[in-house]
């Protein structure tokens, strides 16, 4: 595969995950934001699991048989099972585009942790994109009602989550190379807490989850699984600094997606806010890969 048709084969899954913020709002018409969650990932388990059986079944033992790569993996699927439920909790109330930029807030969190936990040399250009990024935030939560302002305000603790997520997939991801079952390991526990909390308080039923099928098979196969997995293929051929920025084109797609499919329309503070959401979320990420490059 050549360079530029992983770039190409890259843009694919950002597009998926930007177009199901919408589905992962619209898919809350009948039913509430657990058992969303839980049905959502159940179909991403059922797609990613034949995948780890058929190409890692070697690593299973391995994974298991380690306290280490098991606490990992617990860990791991926790932050995701916090990061995914506030953001879902957050789309019955706020926009898509907000949800989808304040949640890519989690790429400067990263390497802050990064350097005041595991003592990391932090780049100069970290504190610019903190800047911008912090800017583009009061501007997308500004000029709002008090309502949208806390449930805006639960995307920083998303982001956080998502954060210490990514953080630990490099550590596992370092140590053995095992994305799929990493990947069903943690999406069974998304499903599995996801389905407590459903049952807990919001009584799920299978004729209003039925209502909701085409979201919940978009987001938990499209997105979850199929995108995942065309990451992992793409990325391995991808150079780091266009495959940083195609990525990060998520949150960008989401708010094209929110205009064209909800109506939802921002208003010039909410497009500048997005603009240097997005400047922080890609400078962060580019300028470091290409002082490195040089």
């Amino acid at each position: 595969m050549s360079i530029t048709r992983a770039n190409l084969l890259m843009l694919i899954p950002p597009l998926i995950w930007g177009v199901a913020f919408v589905y992962q709002k619209t898919g809350m018409e009948n039913i509430g934001p657990f058992t969303f969650s839980y049905a959502r990932f159940f179909f991403a388990l059922l797609t990613v699991l034949p995948l780890a059986i058929l190409f890692e079944k070697n690593n299973f033992k391995v994974i298991f048989s380690s306290k280490r790569y098991t606490y990992l993996c617990l860990l791991t699927g926790f932050f995701l099972f916090c990061g995914m439920g506030l953001q879902q909790y957050a789309l019955q109330i706020s926009l898509v585009s907000n949800v989808a930029f304040l949640s890519t807030l989690y790429v400067p969190i990263v390497a802050i942790i990064t350097k005041f936990i595991f003592k990391k040399k932090l780049h100069w250009v970290i504190w610019i994109a903190i800047l911008l990024c912090l800017y583009g935030s009061y501007l997308l939560s500004s000029n709002q009602s008090i309502e949208i302002q806390k449930s805006d305000s639960l995307l920083f603790a998303a982001a956080l989550s998502f954060a210490l997520h990514i953080i630990l997939i490099d550590i596992f991801m370092k140590e053995i190379n095992s994305p799929f079952i990493f990947g069903s390991i943690q999406y069974f526990i998304v499903f599995l807490l996801s389905l407590v909390l459903a049952l807990s308080f919001e009584n799920p039923e299978i004729s209003n989850i039925k209502l909701e099928w085409f979201e919940i098979l978009f987001t938990g196969i499209l997105s979850a699984g199929f995108g995942y997995t065309l990451q992992i293929i793409a990325q391995q051929k991808a150079n780091p600094a266009p495959a940083a920025i195609i990525l990060s084109m998520e949150s960008v797609f989401a708010a094209i997606a929110g205009w064209y499919m909800l109506n939802e329309i921002l208003d010039l503070n909410k497009i500048y806010g997005c603009v240097a959401i997005f400047a922080g979320v890609v400078i962060v990420q580019l300028i470091p890969i290409m002082i490195k490059s040089k």
